[in-house]
């Protein structure tokens, strides 16, 4: 007895384990299928994601053709490099001048130098939004500076990049007692611009677009609780349908004609 009471519970614990099983065997196959169903969602709303991806690129292009206003660039160049006093320049000199022109790049910015360059130009702007429009780059292994303004006026940025750099070479060599570097490249005024960049904002424009309109058809998908086939009956209720009733337009025409049919016999029996 006892060892036929084993057996049963064995058997009753495989059969739930089982059933556990098969539980989660079929909510992985539900989550498939509705990953496939959200997929078919989105196939038959292709045309609209092509036509929110075309809006979206020509939108973006008009805000970036018509409201933004294209910046130019122009770049001068100061070579630093201290001399010995027999003006040959040693190894010693190179190293020093690579120090230098750290010191160059953090003093550059400082306030003292961009005012002379904001009252010298007559600039209607502090020494913080001048600075926001200078960017310094030293190349690796060299000892050049260069001093790159970015501007909407084309001339305006050629004018602040030259008037900064001769006011380094005189200001900073007296705050820092050491010889004054040598301008390298003079700064020209810019024949192309280099922003704002229309394809990517088309780019950006297209992929927004497309985008969206997917994220509002997934959500209006997974809030979706219609019954809409009988597919769907029995994969939430567990419910097969014995059967089905198709939609026609036959009814419905009969149902135009009847109240055709009437109007007209009204109109007899007026005109009568």
């Amino acid at each position: 007895m006892n060892s036929n009471k084993k057996m049963a519970a064995v058997q009753d614990e495989t059969t739930q384990i089982a059933a556990v099983n098969t539980y989660k065997n079929t909510e992985d196959d539900e989550n498939e299928i509705d990953l496939l169903d959200m997929g078919m969602a989105l196939l038959e709303k292709l045309p609209y994601i092509i036509l929110c991806f075309l809006i979206g690129a020509v939108l973006f292009n008009a805000f970036a053709y018509f409201l933004i206003k294209p910046t130019y660039q122009s770049t001068a160049k100061l070579y630093v490099v201290s001399a010995s006093d027999d003006s040959i320049v040693n190894l010693q000199d190179l190293n020093i001048g690579s120090s230098l022109t750290k010191d160059y790049e953090d003093l550059i910015l400082s306030y003292p130098v961009l005012d002379q360059v904001i009252e010298k130009l007559g600039l209607d702007m502090d020494s913080e939004g001048l600075a926001k429009m200078i960017t310094l780059e030293n190349p690796s292994d060299t000892r050049v500076l260069k001093i790159t303004v970015t501007s909407t006026d084309k001339q305006q940025a050629c004018d602040i990049a030259n008037t900064l750099a001769n006011v380094s070479i005189e200001y900073l060599p007296d705050t820092m007692s050491t010889s004054a570097p040598n301008i390298a490249q003079v700064a020209r005024v810019a024949d192309q611009k280099v922003g704002p960049s229309y394809l990517k904002y088309t780019a950006i424009g297209a992929l927004l677009g497309a985008l969206i309109y997917c994220l509002i058809v997934i959500v209006g998908y997974l809030m979706d609780d219609t019954i809409h086939s009988a597919d769907d009956m029995e994969k939430y209720f567990g419910i097969v349908p014995l059967t089905t009733i198709p939609e026609s337009d036959q009814f419905r025409t009969d149902d135009t004609e009847d109240e055709f049919g009437k109007k007209h016999n009204r109109k007899e029996r007026v005109r009568a």
